[in-house]
């Protein structure tokens, strides 16, 4: 997938105005986008429209305009978007308000090491932390984690064709595989390979 450049970001002024709509759009594809694994975890694949509705934000809620600050944001976030064989995806690990997230955390000790995504028959593909992107506290109830999924180029073939997607986490305390993923769902990560 091309990476985001600055002349592909709104200014700030620009942005205010088209902010809600831009914003209805991406939360549509984030909904699209996200796999519910268990009660607990989340896969975000992370798209240009995704990723760049988070930039948006950021460097509004940061006040930043200064073009060198914008470019080391902007590089960061490129970190983030999908390429010739491999999704990324932000996993989010996830607990009630009245639960402690680092008793959560603790419980769960490599969770991200453990995610996989399974397309048709073909064996499951476990992803890779992305030690280039430290792992964030989003909330007090949130942990985030940036994970890429290596894809051959018969899986890739495999999810553009409609094969039926998987994705599951292989814990110990932690076990679970979803239901067949939604078409929806299946369709536009496949759209990601068609645009790199």
């Amino acid at each position: 997938m091309t990476e985001l450049k600055i002349a592909d970001l709104l200014s700030a002024e620009e942005y205010d105005k088209k902010r809600n709509g831009l914003l209805s759009i991406a939360n549509s594809d984030k909904e699209t986008r996200t796999i519910e694994i268990g009660k607990n975890v989340s896969l975000l694949f992370e798209n240009k429209s995704t990723v760049q509705s988070k930039l948006q934000e950021v460097l509004r809620s940061a006040n930043v305009t200064v073009n060198e600050e914008v470019q080391e944001k902007l590089s960061a976030f490129n970190l983030l978007l999908p390429n010739i064989d491999h999704l990324k995806a932000t996993m989010i690990i996830h607990c009630a308000k009245e639960e402690n997230l680092s008793v959560v955390i603790e419980d769960k000790d490599g969770i991200e090491k453990k995610a996989w995504i399974q397309i048709g028959e073909n064996d499951r593909v476990f992803g890779n932390s992305n030690s280039n992107i430290e792992s964030s506290i989003i909330e007090d109830h949130q942990i985030a984690f940036v994970l890429e999924f290596n894809l051959s180029n018969l899986m890739i073939k495999d999810l553009q064709a409609g094969m039926t997607l998987y994705a599951g986490i292989d814990h110990p305390k932690y076990n679970i595989r979803t239901k067949e993923i939604l078409k929806k769902t299946t369709t536009s990560l496949a759209k990601d390979f068609s645009s790199i």
